[in-house]
């Protein structure tokens, strides 16, 4: 190989090998906080249910064989509450869950299922329909989907940001390849203290006495899963004057030897 085609691909190299520093690097590995089978109070999550008994009913199906096609099934309807909450010790993180809807309702503030990355936050969790997901405060847009099939519905919050994924791996997410299909900028939570506390499941006992009458949800929960970011690290990235410094002494070598071999 010609010792100009060789420096050309050192310096393209050396100037790729700097741009391409700046991506997040993640410490800790996902993890799974449920895995579907069993009870999810039985592996640290807290459960908050209520129901008038009469005037509403919850009904839970655990699943206990061990098979990767374990779910759990819950299902609420009157005036019945079903949350699960769990501190997970970081403040900047992605929650996923999951999860296949068989019915599902909300109105404004409140869900009949919801993924919220602060506990009882009713303007930022995440609203899960049967035909849409958006924000449970219903403001901004939301995202049309077929609910009614499994997905894994994911949030980030870092550095006061959420967004919403769907069916995106963590790795993406972290690495900003993934396209969110809601976000909101500069969040801050109603109470500030539930940050690291997540929750899902139905957090209404909206009932007939409301105009959209009996906030309610039936579904299967195949996961929810857990990933820290607080001590993803990133490389800052050097400046365009130091590229166009690496692009320049390559070129006057080039130029260099160029010069030399003519004069030979």
């Amino acid at each position: 190989m010609k010792l100009t085609q060789k420096l050309g691909i050192a310096t393209a190299g050396l100037v790729l090998g700097c741009a391409g520093v700046g991506l997040p690097s993640a410490a800790q590995a996902a993890t799974f906080l449920f895995d579907g089978s069993g009870t999810p109070e039985a592996v640290g999550w807290q459960l908050y249910s209520s129901v008038d008994q009469l005037n509403g009913a919850i009904r839970v199906t655990p699943q206990f064989t061990g098979r990767p096609s374990d779910v759990l099934s819950v299902s609420t309807t009157g005036t019945a509450i079903n949350l699960y909450t769990r501190e997970i010790d970081a403040t900047n993180y992605i929650i996923s869950m999951g999860v296949k809807v068989l019915r599902s309702s909300f109105n404004s503030f409140d869900y009949g299922l919801g993924l919220s990355p602060f506990t009882l936050d009713r303007a930022n969790s995440l609203t899960i329909g049967e035909k849409s997901i958006q924000w449970s405060d219903l403001v901004g847009d939301s995202f049309a989907i077929d609910t009614s099939v499994f997905h894994e519905y994911a949030i980030s919050y870092i550095d006061g940001n959420l967004n919403v994924y769907v069916d995106n791996s963590f790795d993406d997410i972290i690495a900003g390849t993934a396209t969110p299909v809601l976000t909101r900028i500069g969040v801050t939570p109603q109470d500030e203290s539930i940050v690291g506390t997540v929750a899902f499941g139905d957090q209404s006992n909206d009932s007939i006495d409301f105009p959209n009458c009996c906030v309610n949800s039936a579904y299967q929960l195949d996961f929810i899963r857990f990933q820290s970011l607080d001590n993803v690290t990133s490389v800052p990235e050097p400046s365009t004057n130091l590229a166009l410094f690496f692009f320049g002494l390559g070129g006057l070598l080039i130029n260099k030897k160029l010069a030399s071999s003519r004069r030979r």
